[in-house]
């Protein structure tokens, strides 16, 4: 019985530099709003896809393996937002908290 190969692994996207080289890294207060913008974007699309995945496994249309896959994601994406989101807190309160 012959063994199938196993496919190649994709090659993972760019992950764009935080200081850019565009119009928006022009300004510090314009690149750090463009760079939230779209990690909330970012995190709203993969909420979406996950619930439209769902969705679609609900109704007997969709992958499950797919489903999975997106929901995973998505919660991935929303805890480092989380994480992310403490850990700025956190550096916020120590900083006020110095007394100069």
């Amino acid at each position: 019985m012959p063994i199938a190969p196993i496919p190649a692994v994709p090659a993972l996207p760019q992950v764009p530099s935080l200081l850019g080289s565009g119009p928006a890294a022009t300004s510090a207060s314009s690149s750090f709003g463009t760079l939230m913008s779209n990690a909330v974007n970012g995190l709203q699309a993969s909420q979406s896809a996950a619930s439209a995945a769902e969705a679609q496994s609900a109704a007997g249309q969709g992958n499950l393996a797919d489903t999975m896959i997106a929901a995973s994601k998505a919660s991935l994406d929303t805890q480092i937002a989380t994480d992310l989101l403490n850990k700025a807190i956190a550096s916020y309160t120590g900083i006020m908290n110095m007394s100069f």
